[in-house]
């Protein structure tokens, strides 16, 4: 790989830690707007990293072939840091409503199909309770 060849990588690198920086800056708004509990926030956690890693993994790909170098470890984080420091500061406002939104929107989803499966439940315990609330019958015992 060429010096050229290389800058380039190292140049689209960077806009991909610019991005990782995005989708994870994202994710925070989003979590803080749902205000979850520690044991959902771990999985969700570990499902936003594996997310990453494979959108990275593609990335490189496409990029360089997935050749992993220090410059590219050295990109990812240099974009990464870029956008934190110089870009998240004039997007914050707007990625705090998308996240608040988002999250209204999930707790809305996630009211709509806990539904059926509490009236199941309800159901479920209503005919436990007339079984074990109707004497059986002596005759049947046979």
């Amino acid at each position: 790989m060429g010096p050229l060849a290389q800058i380039e990588a190292f140049v689209l690198t960077s806009i991909l830690g610019i991005v990782a920086g995005f989708i994870f800056d994202v994710y925070q708004a989003v979590i803080r707007g749902i205000r979850i509990k520690r044991c959902p926030q771990y999985f969700l956690d570990v499902s936003v990293w594996i997310f990453m890693i494979l959108i990275i993994g593609l990335a490189l790909l496409l990029i360089n072939q997935a050749e992993i170098r220090a410059y590219v470890f050295i990109a990812l984080l240099a974009g990464a840091i870029f956008y934190f420091r110089c870009v998240s500061g004039f997007i914050r406002q707007p990625i705090d409503l998308f996240g608040k939104a988002a999250a209204r929107s999930l707790r809305w989803l996630w009211r709509l199909l806990k539904k059926p499966f509490q009236y199941i439940k309800t159901w479920l315990t209503m005919q436990f309770r007339q079984r074990i609330a109707t004497p059986e019958d002596p005759e049947d015992i046979d």
